[in-house]
């Protein structure tokens, strides 16, 4: 059996309309609907926050994943990067995958 892992975009996507269908007044309260911490769904849902390019590169991925190169954790210091370097530290990750 392959194991996979998900895309970590796609199910910040997923949790954001989770979000806006279920009429969660907050981050918060969504956490606590779907038994996480309030700083993990911040986390995941700050990966949105990312340039367009970046999240178009993330997107063609597609989802599963079969490698963990790509995680939310692995995401999280590019997100104030400018975007030529947010391009740049994303394709050093990808490369890893090839």
């Amino acid at each position: 059996m392959i194991r996979t892992y998900r895309n970590p975009i796609f199910l910040a996507r997923e949790w954001a309309e989770a979000m806006k269908a279920g009429n969660f007044r907050s981050q918060q309260t969504f956490a606590r609907a779907i038994g996480l911490s309030h700083a993990r769904v911040s986390q995941v849902l700050g990966l949105l926050r990312l340039y367009p390019d970046t999240l178009d590169a993330l997107d063609a991925l597609g989802d599963p994943l079969y490698s963990r190169k790509v995680t939310e954790r692995k995401l999280r210091p590019i997100l104030n990067l400018p975007k030529e370097k947010q391009c740049t530290k994303l394709l050093k990750m990808l490369s890893s995958l090839f």
